[in-house]
């Protein structure tokens, strides 16, 4: 087992556990003040598991080209045109990218004093979510692009110009929807 695929089952691990963890917090929350026992904090766990979940499930979206798109004008285009407009998204995507996971990095620093309402957690991690997560996108594209090449990145019909044997993956995927 490669130290990628230890890496990819610890991410959707801790995704998983971050939204059970909101799953959680808002059925501890309503519980108890159906009760009128109110657990004070519920609302922050809720809050800090709901943006590690999303922010860990949308690397695991990009990880596997499964972000939403509107390809309709982009799927008519020719290939190197396709090619040419994934390149100029990355070089757009990658450098947002640094620019939030480098200010994001000074916000959670920032917060990290601030207290994250009655949970008595730090703020901080709340805001350590947006940094963290940038990063590991610029890995997941960084990854993708090393192993699809550029023409695959976000083009699904990348690999449907070439002569194959049936529909692709992607499209029996597009077909369901």
């Amino acid at each position: 087992m490669t130290f990628w695929n230890i890496f990819d089952r610890a991410e959707r691990l801790a995704a998983l556990l971050a939204l059970v963890a909101v799953v959680l917090s808002v059925l501890v929350a309503g519980i108890g003040r159906s009760l009128g026992w109110p657990v004070a904090a519920a609302p922050q766990y809720a809050q800090l598991s709901l943006i590690w979940a999303c922010m860990l499930g949308a690397d695991i979206a990009a990880r596997q080209g499964q972000h939403i798109r509107v390809g309709a004008i982009f799927d008519m285009l020719p290939r190197p045109v396709r090619a040419a407009l994934t390149a100029l998204s990355l070089a757009l995507i990658l450098p947002f990218l640094g620019f939030v996971a480098w200010h994001g990095w000074f916000l959670a620093t920032n917060n990290w004093e601030r207290e994250l309402g009655a949970s008595g957690l730090s703020y901080g991690l709340v805001t350590l979510a947006l940094p963290v997560g940038a990063v590991l996108l610029i890995l997941s594209f960084t990854r993708r692009l090393c192993a699809e090449g550029l023409a695959g990145l976000f083009d699904h019909l990348a690999n449907e110009d070439a002569p194959s044997d049936g529909p692709s993956e992607h499209a029996a995927k597009e077909e369901i929807l």
